[in-house]
């Protein structure tokens, strides 16, 4: 499985990376999200399956990159990965296309929960 993560803390793609380094995931990176929607673009060929995005980046925020790619056809499922809490800002991403909310710090329970639900949900 292809995953694409846009954010702009390297220690959160470590982090990442360290709690999928025993499954069988190709990871894929991008720092902001101007990055993250040219390689969503240049990845749509090779079967992304996935992608994790923050809120709060520099150059394009994870709110503007959901509402450019969030609901475009043959967009992979996003689940968003922030510490923002605030009811409205969970609503405003789902309903731009988000399809579920991981609040950092995270575990990785939490993180593999996250992606079998979004997964299941997108093959059921």
């Amino acid at each position: 499985m292809k995953i694409m993560i846009i954010d702009d803390s390297k220690v959160v793609h470590n982090y990442v990376e360290s709690l999928l380094k025993d499954s069988e995931h190709t990871l894929l990176h991008a720092y902001d999200g101007s990055e993250g929607i040219e390689k969503v673009a240049a990845s749509s060929a090779e079967g992304l399956d996935l992608i994790f995005l923050d809120w709060e980046m520099p150059k394009m925020t994870g709110i503007e990159v959901l509402e450019r790619i969030g609901k475009a056809q043959g967009t992979p499922p996003i689940i968003m990965m922030t510490t923002k809490n605030d009811p409205e800002d969970i609503v405003r991403a789902l309903t731009l296309g988000a399809k579920e909310y991981l609040m950092k710090p995270f575990t990785k329970d939490l993180l593999f929960e996250k992606i079998n639900m979004v997964l299941s949900a997108s093959t059921g």
